[in-house]
């Protein structure tokens, strides 16, 4: 399947209003090898790849009817209602540059729905986790909104249109892995030329018993440490990014090709090749993850690396699970996820 998912914003529409209230959730990602290479900078030379899974954390968004005239927009953590953070503002009153809030600014923009509006965003994870939750956001409240007012629209174009959100709205240097992701879910083989991502391919998977395995091993690790995306992507510099380039597509091949062959051990090569391109890539990115690495030294860890631009948020983690006791109790207080590898694309949600 060759699914382009490139291209720029519809013209601007006249405000409108939810019809109805509608709730959507997209998930997070996990990148296996060839993070960076979809940065459009780095895509431009000779194309960029990247293979992963869309994880069972999910963003949620609520769009419902409000008092005419007026906008409101809330940020949750599930849960956690004392870190409510709550905006409302007078329809003709201009954006709020706040910025927790201007992603969901750019999307009333980008649908028009922007008149007696209340949208709501509830995470499982802060702001700059590096698992793709600002694209997950974006997919999910455009799908929300969409269907508020009685329109459907295809992954594709839902993921192109986050995309040119935050590259054109908010201008954010970012890559487009993350949008793909949360629009279609799944396990994909993803490739990129400059303008985003050119075709989008479910895994092929040789052995069953590959998902499970790959699962059972794998560790998300909390650093605590939050970064705006864009801010770590501007330091990265673009002669290492395509130098790095060939390595990172050569390791997403490697993962791709142990998919299909239903090797765990090539898939963990790949892994680990695409892991010491992202070092070469940004070592300051990646600062975090070689600290860890020394520290698990002995341990049986297989692959260690940043997720996303790295500098914070998430660290991939992979070892086989009898090893796991260990390595949490070095881990310490961290908080460990154990994503389901997978997850579906964005859906509407009930209640």
């Amino acid at each position: 399947m060759s699914t382009p998912c490139a291209g720029s914003l519809s013209a601007p529409r006249s405000p409108r209003s939810p019809l109805w209230r509608a709730a959507a959730s997209a998930p997070m990602r996990v990148s296996f090898a060839g993070g960076g290479s979809d940065l459009p900078g780095v895509a431009r030379q000779d194309g960029g790849r990247v293979v992963g899974a869309a994880v069972d954390l999910r963003i949620r968004v609520i769009v419902e009817p409000f008092d005419r005239g007026w906008v409101r927009m809330e940020l949750a953590a599930r849960g956690q209602e004392s870190a409510l953070r709550v905006i409302t503002r007078r329809r003709s009153d201009p954006p709020r540059d706040d910025l927790a809030f201007r992603l969901l600014e750019a999307t009333l923009a980008a649908t028009g729905v922007g008149d007696g509006v209340a949208l709501r965003v509830e995470s499982e994870t802060s702001p700059g986790a590096g698992l793709g939750g600002s694209a997950s956001a974006a997919v999910a409240a455009l799908f929300a909104l969409r269907a508020a007012v009685g329109e459907a629209a295809a992954p594709e174009e839902l993921a192109r249109e986050a995309v040119a959100i935050e590259r054109e709205r908010l201008h954010n240097a970012c890559g487009a892995q993350d949008q793909v992701f949360a629009a279609f879910g799944g396990l994909l083989d993803l490739a990129f030329d400059a303008r985003g991502c050119s075709g989008v391919r479910p895994l092929a998977i040789g052995c069953p018993d590959l998902v499970p395995a790959l699962s059972a091993g794998l560790l998300l690790v909390d650093t605590a440490v939050r970064r705006v995306s864009g801010e770590v992507l501007d330091r990265v510099d673009a002669g290492a990014a395509c130098d790095a380039q060939a390595e990172l597509v050569a390791a997403a091949g490697e993962v791709a090709r142990g998919f299909e062959l239903g090797s765990l051990a090539l898939v963990l090569s790949g892994m680990r090749r695409g892991a010491a391109a992202k070092v070469r890539l940004s070592a300051a990115g990646s600062a975090i993850a070689v600290s860890l690495q020394r520290r698990l030294d002995g341990l049986g860890v297989e692959v260690l690396r940043m997720c996303g631009a790295g500098g914070g948020g998430h660290l991939v983690l992979w070892a086989p699970p009898e090893r796991h006791a260990r390595i949490l109790d070095a881990l310490g207080p961290c908080l460990v996820r154990r994503p389901a590898l997978g997850a579906p694309g964005v859906r509407l949600d009930p209640g």
